[in-house]
């Protein structure tokens, strides 16, 4: 006995249903379309949704403000260079619960609204209690949030799904603001601790530069006359090397402390944006054309689709008893 191929299986079983679609009859023209009509009010009060998508490039931190001179000692301290950040970390910040907090905290116009309102007022989450309203609002927001990286060209793609256009392209916009704030205070709280180690090593090189120069002074002093003594003249430069190189430090560290300074105070956006937030025209979901389909294909198949239940369970139960002899 030859064993069916899953083709003839299948072209079987669609042949045995549509026999008995054929054999329903009416019964079967009221099944589909009752599958129709459940279709067509699941399609409509499915709520509408639509999504804003925008793309962006982090710049790049600028190089480290520390010489190559201090760079380990700089790293005993955690400071050896100024770390940046890959796209894919731009990418997770984004659905970030800072970020989201950002977010959800400011007011929004929606259609015909007057006044302004938030995100959990907007979802509905305002009847609960102050912090399940924000977990909740929180946990919504990040569900309707999809960003993703490009490794290749360190482009960072993001778009926000709302219930309405104006409410997607605001939040869109408000979420790559907080991204870019939140992202300032990053560069900005690592130019504040490269800026406070200049300030200990300002003082510590300054120190050093007194006491070479202290000591250079005290020998003169005590040294007016050296021509005609080698030890002297020898001691002497050497006291002047030590001078020189502790005044080329000393000007090198209050350099690099003056950029610090300069970087910390700095509030540049660094996100170049690609494409801007877009206002949706159509909505991205639900796919009501799809689901009236699948909701009417249901309807028409119901009766042999229980009748096939109905004799699979039967061969079950069969199978399953024993037989006796």
């Amino acid at each position: 006995m030859t064993n069916e191929s899953a083709f003839d299986v299948l072209l079987g079983a669609v042949g045995r249903a549509m026999a008995s679609v054929r054999s329903a009859g009416g019964l079967a023209v009221l099944t589909t379309l009752f599958g129709l009509g459940l279709g067509v009010a699941v399609a409509l009060l499915w709520p509408s949704q639509y999504t804003s998508s925008a793309s962006f490039i982090a710049q790049g931190t600028s190089p480290t403000l520390i010489p190559g001179a201090l760079q380990n000692l700089a790293a005993t301290v955690g400071l050896g260079s100024a770390k940046d950040f890959s796209p894919q970390f731009y990418a997770d910040l984004l659905s970030s619960r800072p970020v989201l907090l950002n977010v959800i905290g400011k007011r929004y116009t929606i259609r015909d609204e007057v006044t302004p309102l938030t995100y959990i007022d907007i979802e509905g989450f305002a009847s609960q209690d102050s912090d399940r309203a924000r977990e909740g609002a929180l946990q919504d927001l990040q569900r309707h949030i999809s960003a993703r990286a490009d490794v290749r060209t360190n482009v960072i793609s993001v778009s926000v799904q709302a219930r309405s256009p104006q409410l997607s392209h605001a939040l869109l916009v408000s979420l790559i603001g907080a991204l870019d704030s939140i992202n300032i205070g990053f560069r900005q709280e690592q130019s504040r601790d490269l800026r406070q180690f200049f300030e200990g090593r300002v003082a510590d090189a300054r120190a050093g530069l007194d006491s070479a120069e202290q000591d250079l002074r005290r020998f003169l002093e005590r040294n007016r006359i050296i021509q005609g003594s080698p030890a002297l003249q020898f001691e002497q430069e050497r006291l002047q090397r030590v001078v020189e190189l502790k005044r080329a430090v000393y000007t090198t560290v209050v350099q690099q402390h003056e950029e610090a300074r300069i970087q910390e105070a700095r509030n540049v956006p660094i996100l170049t944006i690609l494409a801007p937030p877009s206002l949706p025209v159509k909505r991205s979901s639900p796919p009501r054309r799809f689901i009236v389909a699948v909701f009417t294909l249901l309807g028409l198949f119901a009766i042999p689709l229980m009748s096939v239940s109905r004799l699979t369970w039967r061969r079950f139960l069969n199978a399953s008893t024993p037989r006796s002899t």
